[in-house]
């Protein structure tokens, strides 16, 4: 018999967009006949053994997501929780996942979140028959090759709102005779620094890519 819950989660470091993601698939599921849980912080209480659906999950329904892609931030928290320890898979985590899904009796997994969240929510996909996992990718970053480079949600607003900041600064500077260092985020990738710098005409902007491996 074929499970008829759909359940969602973030994970990872906020971003603008989250609540737009909750919402969609809340109300798109809701219309197909699907009933919906929010799983709150991720990966961090449903790979717990302290899981309690009680407390740690939220039915979402058209109410509960009325207007929320207004606001900021998750509805459901986030977590950087993930299935992954000392660079290996956690069975006990996983295994503590796989039993709230069926105490839940989940049928569909989306998750939103980077790359800790994708693998984990890869790992699930592999581990549990008859389940379906599809993941959001989400980083103001930038750094994940998309179809047709569309950027990753989240990085245009960082941008703009980084960009903004950096105006002030650079006009700060012209006033104080000062230099300002400004440091963005990218664990690996300089698209947002430059994104910053190129829009604000900053002075000088350095990016990790310029210095190889």
């Amino acid at each position: 018999m074929e499970k008829k819950k759909v359940a969602i989660l973030v994970g990872g470091g906020p971003a603008p967009g989250l609540n737009s993601v909750i919402s969609s698939v809340t109300l798109e599921s809701i219309q197909r006949g699907y009933e919906v849980v929010g799983i709150y912080n991720g990966f961090k209480w449903i790979s717990s053994a302290s899981f309690d659906p009680k407390i740690h999950t939220i039915t979402l329904d058209r109410k509960v997501v009325d207007g929320i892609h207004f606001k900021g931030g998750s509805i459901l928290g986030t977590a950087r929780d993930s299935l992954i320890k000392n660079g290996k898979i956690d069975t006990e985590k996983v295994n503590n996942v796989k039993k709230a899904m069926e105490m839940l009796d989940i049928g569909y997994l989306v998750t939103t979140g980077g790359d800790d969240t994708a693998f984990s929510a890869s790992i699930i996909s592999k581990e549990i028959k008859n389940f379906y996992v599809a993941h959001v990718p989400k980083t103001i970053d930038n750094d994940l090759p998309l179809p047709g480079d569309m950027p990753t949600f989240g990085f245009q607003t960082a941008r703009e709102l980084g960009t903004a900041l950096l105006k002030n600064l650079l006009e700060d500077a012209r006033t104080t005779g000062r230099w300002y260092f400004v440091v963005a985020m990218g664990r690996s990738a300089g698209h947002l620094a430059l994104g910053m710098g190129m829009a604000a005409g900053a002075t000088l902007t350095i990016i990790p890519e310029q210095f190889g491996n």
